[in-house]
């Protein structure tokens, strides 16, 4: 199956923000595309199981998935998301922590910065007491007395740090972990708790909302185009490690074998997904709630859902596999 879509944009700002910063270190060989699979958000879904609510796609602690998500990557990084009220000391110690990055020509990733989603701080203005900032909404600037006062209950600052090499094994082994570990519910979720169903129980979830007829009109379709952006990708990313991947080993045939069935799964979930789309398109949302469409939906979902499943058994099997087989170079 050929997509024909423009794959340098995502609806997915965490791996947006990530690609961006990641394309000014020495990983900058790194497609969106890459990103999204190999941090795992090609493959998520975080369900709010009372509305589908539209907070769902960034609910997660962001400090714990982006160390994972840049150390998949191979990077070390910083963090800074001291808890409102903020005190002068951290924040003066946050802003200290981006200047650093920015010094060395790194953009720092931040949430919250004109709208509540991941974005880029790129550049800074002592005199001027100012940020430089961009995200989905708006390329502008952001004064230190603004930035100090997020309109949610914490500061966030990831920066990278060290690069690492790696080898292609290992970024894979540890991308499957993460996607793995999400789509069973196995994913840490801090203080987000049991507040959203993650991975393949975010189905279960939300077909039970759609049953009930209680999905918010514009939270639905919100999440509908993240998850169907994003299986896109998984797909595309698939299909990329099948080709990719040269079969001299039996790791190599290992990893085309079993990424070349999933992306045939995770194909059939992007046409359900695309279906959903035009059923309930963002932002107005379409009606959710009108009996006959929700039980379309419901019978969209259901089938994501069968070859979804199907999907993240290839994953897993292939990460069993993985654990065991990383070297660098290996001629058997």
């Amino acid at each position: 199956m050929t997509i024909e879509r423009d794959w340098s944009k995502t609806w997915t700002s965490a791996a947006a923000a990530i690609h961006g910063a990641v394309s000014y270190t020495d990983k900058k060989h790194f497609t969106l595309t890459e990103v999204m699979g190999f941090t795992g958000h090609a493959f998520r879904m975080n369900i709010d199981p009372e509305s589908i609510n539209a907070a769902g796609p960034t609910s997660f602690p962001g400090g714990y998935i982006l160390r994972r998500n840049l150390c998949n990557l191979g990077f070390t990084s910083c963090l800074a998301d001291p808890p409102a009220p903020l005190t002068p000391d951290k924040v003066e110690r946050t802003i200290s922590l981006v200047q650093q990055s920015l010094d060395r020509g790194v953009p720092a990733i931040a949430f919250d910065l004109f709208t509540p989603e991941f974005g880029l701080i790129y550049g800074y203005d002592d005199d001027k007491q100012q940020f430089y900032a961009k995200d989905h909404a708006k390329d502008g600037t952001l004064t230190y007395a603004q930035f100090a006062d997020p309109k949610i209950d914490l500061l966030f600052v990831t920066t990278i740090s060290e690069s690492l090499p790696h080898s292609k094994y290992e970024t894979l082994r540890m991308a499957l972990s993460m996607i793995v570990d999400h789509a069973r519910g196995k994913e840490w979720t801090h203080v987000f708790g049991d507040k959203f169903a993650q991975g393949l129980a975010g189905y279960g979830a939300w077909i039970n909302v759609m049953k009930l007829r209680r999905a918010d009109e514009h939270g639905n379709a919100f999440n509908i185009s993240v998850i169907a952006d994003a299986r896109e990708f998984a797909a595309r990313f698939l299909r990329e490690l099948a080709f990719r991947w040269d079969g001299s080993n039996v790791v190599e045939r290992t990893v085309r074998k079993h990424a070349g069935d999933a992306a045939v799964h995770y194909e059939a979930v992007a046409v359900a997904f695309g279906q959903l789309r035009e059923l309930f398109p963002f932002p107005d949302g379409g009606q959710p709630k009108d009996p006959v469409t929700a039980d379309r939906a419901i019978e969209l979902l259901q089938q994501a859902q069968e070859a979804e499943t199907k999907g993240v058994e290839q994953l897993e099997q292939l990460f069993h596999f993985m654990k065991e087989y990383y070297s660098e170079i290996w001629v058997n």
